[in-house]
Order: C-alpha cells, then sequence, then structure tokens
C-alpha cells in the first residue's frame, strides 16, 4: 500500500526561536496593541492567529477580512527580515526517520500553519526542505485547518480518507483538524505542554512520545 505522510512543522520536526510577528504588524498598520496572552495559539494558522488577535480587540469578522491580505503581505515581509540562519533545530531523530521514509512507497508532505515561504527557510535552514514534495500552507485558502489537509493530500493524489495517509501533528488542532477532513491515521506527539489525554480527546489513533525511535516509529506507521 502506498502511503502518503504529512508532517506538522514546529514542534514535531523542529523548534525555532518563538516570534511576535503577529503583534507587530498589527501594531505597524492599524497602531493597535494586541497580545497572545491568555490565548494558545499552538496549531493554529497564520490567518488565524491574526483574526484572533483582531477579534481581541473588537474587530469584526467582515473587517478582519478584509484586512488579511495585506496584514499577510506585511506578515512575510516582516518574517523574511528577522530570521536569522542556524536559529531552528531538529527534534530528535528527524532526520533518520526521514531517511528511513525515503522509499518509492511512501510520499513524504507537510501540513502547518506556516506560510510557504517560512516554512521553506526553517526547514532548509536544517535542511531537511527537499525530504517534502507536497503540502498545504497558512497562506493556501482556507477556513481551518482541516482544508490544508485536504489540500495537501489531494496535492499528493490521495483522498484524506485514504487508508494509506498518515498525518502526525504535535497539538489537540493537529488533530482535530485530521478528524474533521477525515484522516483516519492520526497521530499525535506528545510532549510536557501537550500531554497524552489531550490527544486521546481529541481523536488521535496513534500516540508517540517523540520520533526518536526510528523502528518504533516506523512500526506505529506500518512500515
Amino acid at each position: 500500500m502506498k502511503r502518503l505522510i504529512l508532517f506538522d512543522i514546529d514542534g514535531t520536526l523542529i523548534t525555532s526561536p518563538t516570534s511576535s510577528v503577529a503583534v507587530d504588524v498589527i501594531r505597524k498598520r492599524y497602531n493597535i496593541e494586541v497580545s497572545f496572552e491568555g490565548h494558545r495559539i499552538g496549531g493554529m494558522t497564520e490567518p488565524e492567529i491574526l483574526s484572533l488577535l483582531l477579534q481581541s480587540s473588537g474587530w469584526d469578522e467582515t473587517k478582519i477580512e478584509s484586512a488579511l491580505p495585506e496584514l499577510m503581505k506585511d506578515l512575510d515581509d516582516l518574517y523574511t527580515q528577522e530570521f536569522q540562519k542556524g536559529s531552528v533545530r531538529l527534534l530528535p531523530g528527524v532526520t533518520e526517520l526521514l531517511d528511513a521514509l525515503r522509499r518509492p512507497d511512501v510520499v513524504l508532505g507537510l501540513i502547518t500553519g506556516n506560510l510557504k515561504s517560512r516554512a521553506q527557510r526553517k526547514l532548509e535552514d536544517v535542511d531537511i526542505w527537499l525530504y517534502f514534495s507536497v503540502g498545504g500552507y497558512g497562506d493556501d485558502p482556507h477556513k481551518t485547518r482541516a482544508d490544508l489537509v485536504k489540500t495537501a493530500t489531494q496535492r499528493a493524489g490521495f483522498n484524506a480518507d485514504d487508508p494509506g495517509v498518515y498525518v502526525i501533528g504535535d497539538t489537540w488542532r493537529d488533530i482535530k483538524a485530521e478528524v474533521d477532513a477525515g484522516v483516519v491515521n492520526r497521530v499525535g506527539l506528545t510532549s510536557p505542554r501537550h500531554p497524552r489525554k489531550e490527544f486521546e480527546e481529541a481523536g488521535a489513533t496513534i500516540i508517540l512520545s517523540s520520533l526518536a525511535n526510528t523502528r518504533h516509529v516506523l512500526q506505529a506507521l506500518g512500515i
């Protein structure tokens, strides 16, 4: 059976410095002070994060939709300016796992709330961008993260509910998106911030503590 394995990026494949760019672009364009305080944004896409921040300052949906295109351009520009080469770190076992998954019966892809340009910049910094042939990104058209799952699977020539599709993420939002998209093999990657119970409640069908043990991960993926 041919498999499509889609990875989230931040917290799944890599760690990178936290960024306040979404807050900064809103301040610079609209002179509005917003904050991430009180919000858990893990697993949200860039447009969702901008929308959340604007909602917190009292904006309605119509006004937000009108503002998003320019804010997304600002976001891309500022991310490019702030990025520092060498700032990204691979999580344990990632390169070994990707090497093991370089097989003719496996397609590797990405599901991320990052803009595609930002995703590429991060993964090129740790030399793994070229492992991935497809993806669903934060600047692809979407209403929810589940739309990005469907986009990536379609780009790879699969349906989201095909039995050979596996999607790996490190937050409950990743798993919810997989459920909503119809993915059968929903892989949760636990951490101190995101315990096992969170993934069980969200609907994960496979739960891993890390990607460090390549053999164990391959077994979980049915390989």
